[in-house]
């Protein structure tokens, strides 16, 4: 019995990994054509800003929709608004790839992705009860929402400052990386008891944690290279 548990927990895993590897390969591979897109056509430059504003708007939709009707929809159906965001982000992240060049971007994926992977694997193999530290950075990513408003509002809010903004983002992003994968673990414990539908959506609602952890990492390491310009 506890054989099956334990494969189970492990096909949970890899699922979720899988999905959201996939869901990150779609976002930039929009990413990449967008781009391309807008420097081969100079009068789409003009409209992509406030096209980005409402594919920004209809991302927060998808994510407050998905999270509160996986319970209603199919597998099917949730696997593809799980997709449908990762095609809006990687049409948003089109402006990040024009604004810094495919060499810092490229690099920031390196970096990003090996951040990810260091705390991943503290999330997954660690025996300490992270819940409190999830709590903690939650409250941490309110900041880094906060800082991005009064950003926005008052560019010069925050002048010199660029480089510790990057480096806290990242810092709260990896210790949520490790919460979230730790996370996984308690989705597979819930879901357990149901049918293999149940742990499916189970693996979709992981997965998007996961991916908007590597998302926000990726954009603060950018932040960051930008900083030591």
């Amino acid at each position: 019995m506890e054989n099956l548990y334990v494969k189970s927990e492990s096909n949970f895993i890899s699922k979720t990994l899988l999905l959201m590897g996939l869901g990150l390969l779609v976002t930039f591979a929009m990413a990449m054509v967008t781009q391309f897109f807008i420097l081969a056509n100079a009068e789409f430059v003009a409209t992509i800003v406030p096209m980005v504003f409402v594919a920004i708007i209809l991302e927060l939709v998808v994510v407050w929709y998905l999270s509160r009707r996986i319970d209603r929809l199919s597998v099917s159906a949730a696997r593809t608004w799980f997709f449908v965001y990762s095609l809006l982000n990687g049409f948003t992240l089109s402006i990040v790839f024009l604004a810094y060049g495919l060499g810092t971007v490229a690099v920031a994926f390196g970096l990003c992705s090996l951040m990810f992977f260091c705390s991943a694997m503290i999330g997954i193999t660690t025996k300490k009860d992270l819940s409190i530290l999830g709590r903690v950075l939650m409250m941490g990513v309110i900041g880094l929402i906060l800082i991005g408003l009064v950003d926005i509002l008052l560019p010069t809010a925050f002048v010199g400052m660029n480089k510790f903004i990057a480096v806290l983002g990242i810092a709260i992003f990896c210790g949520l990386t490790a919460y979230d994968m730790q996370k996984i673990k308690y989705f597979h414990q819930n879901a357990y008891a149901y049918d293999e539908t149940y742990r499916s959506k189970f693996a979709i609602i992981a997965a998007l944690n996961l991916y908007l952890d590597f998302i926000n990492i990726f954009l603060y390491v950018l932040r960051l290279l930008k900083g030591r310009d």
